[in-house]
């Protein structure tokens, strides 16, 4: 009995996104957990984590915004 979901191709690229965009805010704090700090990689962190925040509500209403038009 196994679901699948289906998703449009502009969510999986959105998805995509996400998964870079979280591997380069990865990299930015490993860098400045191994004491390559400097306030270019600080303000990548910053800049990376509000992205990645748009990018999650963005897709987050996406998804529920097809998910009430099927079930309508």
């Amino acid at each position: 009995m196994s679901e699948r979901t289906m998703i449009s191709s502009a969510i999986e690229a959105d998805l995509m996104q996400l998964v870079a965009l979280h591997r380069l805010l990865d990299f930015a704090l490993s860098q400045s957990l191994e004491g390559n700090t400097d306030d270019r990689i600080l303000e990548g962190v910053v800049i990376l984590t509000r992205m990645i925040g748009r990018k999650v509500r963005r897709l987050a209403d996406k998804l529920l915004a097809g998910e009430s038009s099927c079930c309508d």
